[in-house]
């Protein structure tokens, strides 16, 4: 795991109390949560290309991402993935170490929700 990629799991972990377990999938990491949700995080720090997606049920619920699909949002390439499928701009910019802030904010409201 690169280690950019270790220090925004460990900083999601410290901020999210909703973690149960932490897996290293090689190419991503999956973080168990609590109410059958898990978060997976990769970044590509090569390519410079990330996705961060809270599934349940082996549906994606939400995610950010800068796959390049969504050419006409301001911010492009970065983008959210809203519940019910909306896609809009992020705050993202690709630097996981402070993206992670953003991730974990919206993954702790929907699950207090």
């Amino acid at each position: 795991m690169a280690e950019s990629l270790a220090r925004t799991v460990q900083r999601f972990v410290e901020t999210c109390p909703y973690v149960i377990s932490v897996h290293d999938l090689v190419t991503k990491v999956r973080i168990e949560l609590q109410g059958g949700y898990f978060v997976d995080l990769y970044y590509n720090d090569t390519l410079g290309k990330y996705a961060y997606t809270l599934v349940r049920h082996n549906q994606r619920v939400i995610s950010w991402d800068n796959a390049r699909h969504h050419p006409d949002l301001p911010n492009f390439p970065h983008h959210f993935h809203h519940v019910d499928g909306h896609v809009e701009p992020s705050d993202l910019v690709g630097i996981p170490e402070q993206d992670i802030d953003i991730v974990v904010a919206g993954v702790n409201n929907l699950l207090e929700s």
